[in-house]
């Protein structure tokens, strides 16, 4: 098994849904790179719990294919499909389109208060080159968006949609900084609509901003990563 920092376990989880955080996290940050091995007894004994939780957590992760299970073998994380990827970018575009519409006709000063505060953050990981505290920003900024509108729960169904996009966007992380100014430069776009109530052009700068990046760097990424996408 990779070797990966392994978090305490929290109060307020059981067995499964702490072999599920450690799980799904490792695999979300590429610390258990697609098509590596997931060994039960390996597992079991690094977070200190059971097999049965860490098999129910590896069943819960197959259903949002992250995770393929081989019959009479062990697991092994998911090879990122592009064909995943697509769908997933479609279900979110479509989502967050009809979100940013409303965000922009109802967010209130508050909501706008913490976005632009997430900007400045977003602003100092560039400043400071750091991409992987910009990547976490850059989630929490639209999540903001959907909390702004009271839809927690449909950020939550997108999310677990997307983990193949996700993956990419990570991956992506890999070619440099200069890969993310595009995508802050929009997220500021975003916030002036809010601010000025102004739709105009939203729909297609979402569209932008949620395909170009990634589309763009993917051939680069096959080329560095090929044993890392289902091709």
């Amino acid at each position: 098994m990779n070797p990966i920092t392994i978090p305490e376990k929290r109060a307020d989880e059981n067995a499964r849904q702490y072999a599920y955080r450690v799980l799904y996290d490792a695999i979300m940050s590429l610390d258990f790179p697609p098509g590596m091995q997931l060994v039960d007894a390996e597992l079991s004994e690094a977070l200190s719990i059971s097999r049965t939780p860490i098999r129910e957590a590896i069943v819960s992760l197959k259903e949002s294919k992250l995770v393929e299970v081989h019959p009479q073998k062990s697991s092994s994380v998911s090879r990122i499909d592009l064909d995943a990827v697509e769908e997933g970018v479609f279900l979110r575009l479509h989502i967050e389109q009809a979100i940013l519409q409303e965000v922009i006709h109802k967010a209130d000063a508050a909501a706008i208060a913490r976005l632009r505060r997430n900007l400045d953050e977003q602003q100092e990981a560039l400043d400071q080159e750091d991409v992987n505290r910009f990547n976490v920003l850059d989630n929490a900024f639209h999540k903001q968006l959907y909390l702004s509108v009271n839809k927690p729960w449909t950020w939550s169904v997108v999310t677990k949609i997307v983990t193949h996009q996700d993956r990419v966007r990570r991956l992506q992380l890999r070619l440099g900084a200069e890969q993310l100014i595009p995508s802050f430069r929009e997220h500021q776009q975003i916030l002036d609509a809010i601010v000025t109530r102004n739709a105009e052009g939203m729909d297609k700068l979402l569209e932008t901003h949620l395909t170009a990046g990634y589309r763009a760097a993917l051939p680069e990424l096959i080329r560095r990563y090929p044993q890392y996408f289902s091709l």
